[in-house]
């Protein structure tokens, strides 16, 4: 069944995406994907403006997206309309500080490769075998650009020793199911930072969250499908909640150079804007939060959120990155 490292973290809530255009986006997320699409609505009103620093009468159209009965590992998709849009992750940055990509598991990496070329989206690499540290254990993963030049990485966990941690995952999702199209929903979720200790310490502060795998990636394997420099070298932990989905995956490049992306990525542009994670208490967030200096981007307040419903929210830039990230409680 795997193991859980922080009882009560939490995990990856919902992921919020800008879209360029919503039809496409859709058929990514709904038609390929296979995640559930809740019905469009319109997402308006004074606390929307706040939430995302926007002038009056904004609005966008927002479709929320989720595998039924699975509450982490969500996306929303928001079109803030006929307005000026600048796109977040430009295409020749395959890692760069802020929010990055999306992770979905797949049985068939190969076929779902295939299958995804043919409609038109460019992939970064084959699908590459590699072994992690220790009782990691062994996946094969590619990574291709996928709507709103948001990075999206594909996993066949290769491995099934029961000992390791991919064994163990791939055991967790076989009998936690997929969506009808074979994918999970999103499982990892990549956060790339210029100060590890302040991010890291965000997520086990604020979030309760824990360690559960701490390494260097450095294989020739890796960079390549990573599209990294050769000789690269890339710190990450991996965060995990109270949920083997919805995981964070933190990395800090040791010996090459990043682009940041945080200060674009925020409404109304196109890409990955924000994460968003749900807690029990609050007030103890809003505390931890303020102890570690993280800036404050929307106060607390309430929020109708699509998919969420009125939640109590606040939202802050991550004190080791920049990346905002939105803790409500519902």
């Amino acid at each position: 069944m795997g193991e859980i490292v922080a009882p009560e973290g939490s995990p990856l809530s919902v992921a919020v995406i800008g879209v360029e255009d919503m039809d496409a986006s859709l058929h990514f997320y709904r038609d390929l994907i296979g995640l559930t699409a809740h019905d469009k609505t319109t997402w308006s009103g004074t606390g929307f403006e706040a939430l995302w620093h926007l002038p009056p009468s904004a609005s966008a159209e927002a479709v929320f997206c989720e595998l039924p009965g699975c509450p982490v590992g969500r996306v929303l998709l928001l079109d803030f309309g006929d307005v000026v849009k600048k796109q977040i992750r430009p295409i020749d940055a395959p890692r760069a500080i802020g929010l990055v990509n999306l992770n979905f598991y797949t049985d068939d990496i190969r076929f779902d490769t295939k299958a995804l070329q043919a409609e038109g989206f460019r992939f970064w690499s084959e699908p590459t075998f590699y072994e992690m540290s220790g009782a990691q254990g062994a996946p094969t993963e590619v990574v291709f650009d996928g709507p709103d030049s948001v990075a999206i990485n594909l996993v066949e966990l290769t491995g099934d020793d029961p000992n390791t941690r991919v064994g163990q995952m791939r055991a967790y999702v076989k009998e936690h199911g997929r969506t009808p199209t074979g994918f999970t929903p999103v499982v990892t979720t990549s956060h790339c930072a210029t100060d590890m200790d302040k991010t890291v310490a965000f997520y086990e502060k604020v979030l309760k969250s824990g360690v559960l795998i701490d390494e260097v990636l450095s294989s020739p394997e890796q960079n390549n499908f990573l599209n990294i420099p050769a000789d690269g070298r890339t710190a990450v932990k991996f965060m995990q909640g109270n949920h083997m989905f919805g995981k964070i995956a933190i990395s800090m490049p040791l010996n090459y150079e990043c682009r940041d992306l945080t200060p674009d990525a925020h409404a109304p542009n196109t890409g990955y804007i924000a994460q968003m994670f749900e807690v029990k208490d609050l007030g103890y967030a809003e505390q931890a939060s303020a102890g570690l200096n993280a800036e404050v981007y929307a106060p607390t307040g309430s929020y109708d959120v699509p998919g969420l419903g009125l939640v109590s929210a606040f939202t802050v830039r991550n004190p080791g990155s920049g990346a905002l990230q939105m803790v409500f409680q519902a």
